[in-house]
């Protein structure tokens, strides 16, 4: 399947349209303990344009993937494969953005990488 070109560009539109109040742009590692959390982040970039791309474990496996994202207010929008789409709540301080899923209230951080 051909990729839109226009997506991203209208991912960032539509951010900026909205008000994104946290760049969060840049490379990520995350420090989240894999036995608390069905997966977590060992490294992200999330681009400018609106997408990202990842390394996630799931327990003793780790694997690629990559979607959209997206920043409003405090949540941040996940979307890509293998789960699908996800919101969170968005904490970002001292060089650290800090993930809450806001049903089970476990979190995940991650700190600034580059």
């Amino acid at each position: 399947m051909k990729k839109n070109p226009l997506v991203p560009t209208l991912a960032l539109g539509l951010c900026l349209l909205a008000g994104c109040a946290t760049n969060i742009s840049g490379t990520w590692q995350g420090r989240a303990d894999v036995a608390e959390r069905p997966f977590s982040f060992g490294a992200v970039t999330f681009a400018p344009d609106g997408t990202y791309t990842a390394e996630a474990k799931y327990g003793d496996t780790t694997r690629a993937v990559t979607g959209t994202y997206s920043v409003t207010g405090d949540k941040i929008l996940l979307f890509g494969e293998p789960f699908g789409e996800r919101t969170y709540q968005l904490t970002k301080a001292d060089g650290s953005l800090v993930f809450t899923d806001p049903t089970s209230g476990k979190s995940m951080t991650l700190d600034r990488y580059r």
